[in-house]
């Protein structure tokens, strides 16, 4: 697993992020620091790939990563989001606040917004709709990235 931490500082990121009394396996740990140092959403199957390409004594089956995504999921740990240019769901550890992605259509990187393009308009929504109160919402915005443009 590649990342820009030092293997030392995994267990400090984990006592740092981890909600009490939510189970530790290393399992769990390994998956919950693949997120941490990814830098746009993963499929399971992607996290999957990850997990299994270092050492080929520490594998783990798929049904494993997905039934710990489910976990994490239910306490509140990672965001599921369905893309539209994905077959499968994507998961990114749950942050202070959601993310939209620029997304390119050739290469398929997930590029995050910086600020929530839609703030404004969920409150005309609301104030608009009487009662409509909005639990949510997801933007995506399709294109080519600055690398496939390049490569034309």
């Amino acid at each position: 697993m590649s990342c820009k931490i030092h293997a030392e500082s995994y267990d400090s990121i984990i006592e740092r992020n981890w909600p009490d009394g939510f189970k530790k396996t290393h399992q769990r740990k390994d998956i919950f620091i693949l997120l941490f140092c990814s830098e746009e959403p993963m499929s399971a199957a992607e996290i999957y790939d990850q997990l299994n390409s270092g050492d080929p004594k520490e594998k783990y089956a798929f049904s494993t990563v997905y039934r710990n995504l489910l976990a994490f999921e239910k306490a509140g740990i990672v965001t599921k989001t369905v893309l539209s240019t994905e077959a499968e769901a994507v998961y990114e550890l749950k942050k202070s606040s959601h993310k939209h992605y620029a997304i390119c259509t050739v290469c398929h990187r997930k590029i995050p917004i910086k600020t929530c393009p839609l703030h404004d308009i969920s409150k005309f929504v609301e104030s608009s709709l009487n009662g409509f109160e909005i639990t949510g919402h997801q933007l995506e915005i399709l294109g080519i990235c600055n690398e496939c443009q390049k490569k034309k």
